[in-house]
């Protein structure tokens, strides 16, 4: 299969007691999206906050002024298409999801988008008046959509839970979404660079799940610093993974890792450490980039510790997060000296 299309999955309310988000997580959670290639997002509104719309420019000019509207921007030109999940207010959609699509303009271009609507009647007349609103975006609307009923596909309390035939109405949309969205893919130009030629590798789609694979990584890491226990420090290590170590020594392979971390810890050689998060970087899907600061905690004897900052790259293969490289540096003192070209000063170790 082609490579997967991004399908940002829209939240359009934000009420307290709204179904929205249960209806985009059904969106997302059917079979159908992997057979058809896409990878769909939950991207509820609530979360992201947008205020009413107040670029001092039109959308239209690309020249945004605000850093919430730069925010979204990033994140919405991340995906390939969209989903609009909808309830009927007054015969229309939500004035959220109006402000959400009325923030940006070029982003949305030469994308397909799908529609799901719930309501007494279905979402039917939201729906219609969010076709004419994407079609001026520039959007492919496509004509499959999901219209559920809020007294035939909800329960009680609220949760989705649509009919069979709703489930096929699923797959018709999303099917016409991923011909749609690969048919339009050849026609968008590449985002511009950043700085002329030097481009943004970092992808806010995917910064969520690079940030939770990171703190899992953390987790084993502390909890096997802290119990001396070599296996649970080294769980989330790739069979090839390749270690660079402060002094200049490359490693490579979980199994000779593992054996110098037994060691190490038999012999108390570690001393108690605190594992901090500094930066995450997701330059692709299910690639991350992670800078971790083990701190060294106090000891009782006045000294410092060693502490060290370790860049690692995981890599998800499978639906699992592997470690597969990593160069651990010193934290050092600066000293008295001229300043290296990153701005750093030569150091000892210390600390």
């Amino acid at each position: 299969m082609s490579e997967m299309l991004r399908v940002g999955v829209l939240v359009g309310s934000t009420r307290p007691a709204r179904r929205a988000r249960a209806v985009a997580e059904w969106i997302c959670a059917g079979p159908e999206a992997g057979e058809l290639g896409l990878d769909p997002t939950v991207v509820d509104l609530e979360e992201i906050g947008l205020p009413m719309l107040a670029e001092p420019d039109p959308p239209a000019f690309g020249r945004y002024a605000l850093e919430h509207t730069k925010a979204w921007s990033e994140l919405v030109a991340g995906f390939d298409a969209y989903v609009l999940v909808t309830p009927e207010y007054n015969h229309s959609t939500t004035a959220v999801l109006k402000n959400a699509l009325d923030h940006l303009y070029a982003e949305w271009q030469d994308k397909a988008v799908g529609f799901a609507g719930y309501g007494t009647g279905g979402g039917l007349r939201a729906v219609e008046h969010l076709r004419g609103i994407t079609a001026e975006l520039g959007m492919a609307g496509v004509g499959p959509q999901v219209a559920l009923d809020i007294f035939e596909d909800f329960d009680d309390q609220g949760r989705c839970e649509p009919r069979a035939r709703q489930t096929e109405a699923r797959r018709r949309m999303l099917t016409g979404l991923a011909r749609w969205g690969r048919s339009l893919r050849g026609l968008r130009a590449a985002p511009p660079a950043s700085d002329g030629e030097r481009p943004r590798l970092h992808s806010p789609v995917d910064a969520a799940e690079a940030s939770a694979a990171v703190e899992r990584l953390i987790e084993t890491l502390q909890g096997g610093g802290d119990t001396t226990d070599a296996d649970e420090y080294d769980r989330m290590f790739a069979d090839d993974i390749l270690w660079g170590s402060p002094y200049g020594r490359t490693l490579a392979g979980y199994e000779q890792l593992n054996e110098i971390h037994h060691t190490l810890m038999a012999k108390s050689v570690a001393p108690p450490s605190r594992f901090e998060p500094v930066q995450v970087l997701a330059p692709a899907p299910d690639v991350t980039i992670a800078h971790i600061r083990r701190r060294a905690l106090p000891d009782g004897t006045g000294e410092p510790g060693f502490s060290e900052m370790a860049m690692y790259v995981l890599i998800k293969r499978n639906g699992t997060w592997w470690l597969a490289a990593g160069q651990n540096t010193p934290i050092a003192d600066p000293v008295e000296g001229p300043a290296t070209a990153g701005g750093a000063r030569p150091g000892r170790r210390g600390r």
